[in-house]
């Protein structure tokens, strides 16, 4: 009994722990910045005209107070509207953003099909694009602020079908302000300082860089990020590059061009060890820490700048009929249905009972 009872709380430890193991040591805690200047809202349209109130487009479909029930081939019409106050209501920043295209609307959908969206760009009372486009995933920049004088209002107006009939059907739309990699190199701010990686693919190395001086890492490929063990991490201070070395005593050293630096009140390691401090710290872990370095590390963590979000869900109208020829087998008469982490937390909890159980009665 006793090793049934461990092998389930092993189970559930394991569960427990396999979300954190894919961290591979960047603990940063990313900032939720509240979206500025810009306005968001999504709308459920009607799929039919009528003279009813219609959305800012003029179209003449209705806006629905809510969604409704879809099953596969539902359609499924909703529109998108973003608001861009007058260039002298505008930041200096969000100007900035516009002009450099970090300023973009993301438009993603689950369980719809047939996707369209038709974008609408109207600015100083002029259409500056009418374009559609097509995919469950699509990001669109804002265009730069100088083409603003009144302000701008942009409309995606999406139209799709109900992929399967036994899930629910969902738009989300984000606006924000986003960091990219452009082809190589990725760029960033962090608590008012500039921070650049270049990612060299030939040999394999992140060279995280703050202003002249950078730490290089070197990986194993693109695609697992793992930190090549077999070659130093490197420090480039001053014009020269320290590798990274162990002391026995564990404590860091650097190997430059006039051999290993191991002293801390030598001048040249204050100063290469400064620059080592600064990257890592931005990138929160230390040279142990220092496991895998992918791309999709620095998006995720440095990539989204300010952001905002809104979305509509269609619920799924597909109801399953119970056959069954055994009267033992009944559907839940009250309640929600119990989830299957819920059914495994009661086994666990069964289990313990009886260990508990059997040794009283063994006593």
């Amino acid at each position: 009994m006793k090793k049934i009872l461990t092998l389930a709380i092993a189970l559930v430890m394991v569960f427990a722990i396999a979300a954190p193991a894919f961290a591979s040591g960047w603990d940063i805690e990313i900032e939720e910045v509240e979206l500025k200047d810009l306005g968001l809202k999504i709308q459920a349209l009607a799929t039919e005209k009528s003279s009813n109130t219609t959305w800012n487009g003029g179209s003449g479909y209705a806006v629905l107070e809510k969604t409704y029930p879809v099953i596969a081939g539902t359609k499924v019409h909703a529109v998108v509207t973003v608001t861009i106050p007058a260039k002298a209501n505008l930041s200096k920043d969000m100007q900035a953003y516009m002009t450099n295209n970090q300023a973009q609307v993301k438009i993603e959908t689950t369980n719809l099909e047939n996707v369209k969206v038709k974008a609408v760009f109207t600015s100083n009372d002029k259409p500056y694009y009418n374009e559609t486009l097509t995919g469950t995933k699509i990001k669109k920049a804002l265009a730069s602020s100088d083409i603003l004088e009144k302000g701008a209002t942009i409309t995606f107006e999406i139209t799709a079908n109900a992929e399967k009939s036994d899930k629910d059907a969902k738009i989300v739309a984000k606006l924000g302000v986003y960091n990219e990699w452009k082809g190589d190199t990725f760029e960033w701010t962090k608590d008012g300082k500039s921070y650049k990686v270049v990612h060299d693919t030939v040999q394999d190395w992140f060279n995280v860089c703050k202003g002249s001086d950078y730490v290089a890492f070197p990986t194993l490929d693109e695609k697992k990020g793992a930190i090549d063990t077999s070659r130093l991490i490197t420090v480039f201070c001053g014009g020269e590059y320290y590798g990274i070395v162990k002391q026995v005593n564990n404590q860091l050293a650097f190997q430059g061009p006039t051999g290993v630096i191991s002293d801390p009140d030598n001048a040249t390691y204050k100063k290469v060890k400064a620059v080592l401090d600064e990257i890592f710290g931005v990138l929160g872990f230390d040279y142990e820490g220092a496991k895998y370095m992918q791309e999709d590390h620095f998006t995720k963590f440095f990539g989204t700048v300010m952001e905002g979000s809104d979305g509509l869900t269609y619920p799924t109208g597909y109801v399953a009929e119970l056959v069954t020829d055994d009267p033992s087998v009944n559907p839940p008469q009250t309640g929600d249905n119990a989830s299957v982490v819920g059914f495994v937390m009661i086994a666990i909890a069964l289990v313990a009972a009886a260990a508990v159980t059997v040794k009283k009665v063994r006593a």
